[in-house]
Formats: structure tokens, sequence, C-alpha cells
């Protein structure tokens, strides 16, 4: 008989620190004012710093980015190419999960081969975006 339970990893609010700051010290030595949300494994937030100068809006997609790391395992940019070949099916789920965000900047952190949270930074170029979260996430796991 199958186990009834299981024992995954879970980022606590020390280790979301961690990476929180990690992110915070690597978007500072690249110049970007970002916002980085940082969640646990079921998408809820365990912390948020917003950068002096970054965009308003950047907390909401931060959010957005992290969650969808959580929920889909991967890192947020490779969920739109993953859809490339079938563009109805990614604006299908898009149009449907109000949370999902298939843009780089969100990626999962994962230890022990489980996800045990994840990273989303919003407020620079794509690129810095997912770099920052890569960091972050590094920092504490995957």
């Amino acid at each position: 008989m199958a186990p009834a339970t299981t024992s995954a990893p879970r980022l606590t609010l020390d280790g979301a620190l961690t990476a929180a700051t990690a992110a915070r010290l690597h978007a500072e030595s690249i110049g970007a004012d970002v916002v980085i949300h940082v969640c646990d494994p079921a998408g809820d937030p365990l912390v948020v710093f917003r950068m002096d100068g970054s965009p308003k809006f950047s907390v909401v997609v931060a959010a957005k980015k992290a969650w969808t790391a959580a929920a889909a395992g991967v890192p947020t940019r490779a969920i739109a190419s993953d859809f490339v070949p079938e563009p109805a099916l990614l604006f299908g789920v898009a149009a449907n999960v109000d949370e999902l965000i298939p843009v780089g900047g969100g990626v999962p952190v994962v230890v022990d081969g489980a996800i045990a949270g994840a990273v989303g930074v919003s407020g620079a170029t794509e690129e810095q975006d997912h770099e920052i979260a890569v960091a972050a996430a590094e920092s504490v796991g995957s």
C-alpha cells in the first residue's frame, strides 16, 4: 500500500529571507530596481521586497511569476517556449488561470528534487529578472 502522506521540503521564512536578500544583492550589483516575491510551494507569499525605484505594477507581476514557477515547477521563461507549438493552448490556459504569467523572471526553488517554493522578480529586463531569480533560488536550493 502506498503511503498516505509525504514529507517534502518547504521554504521557511528564514530561507525566503535568504533568497530575497540574495536577489536584492544581485539586482543591486547589476543596477536593477525590482520587486522580489518569494512564495511557498502552494504559491502563497513568504517575503516581498520592493526596491526603491521599482515599478508599482511589478508587485503584481512578481507575485504571478513566483506562483507560476511554483505551480509549473519550471522557470517561467520556459513556459511560453513549451507552448509555442500549440499557441491556442497557451492562450487558453493563460485566459483561464489568472495567476499564470509565461514571462521570464520566475524560478522554482528545488530541494532534493521537490519544489520547496519559488521566486518571482519583476522590474528589469526579462533576462535580468530571470538572472536575479536564479541567484535567489540558488542561494537556498536549486
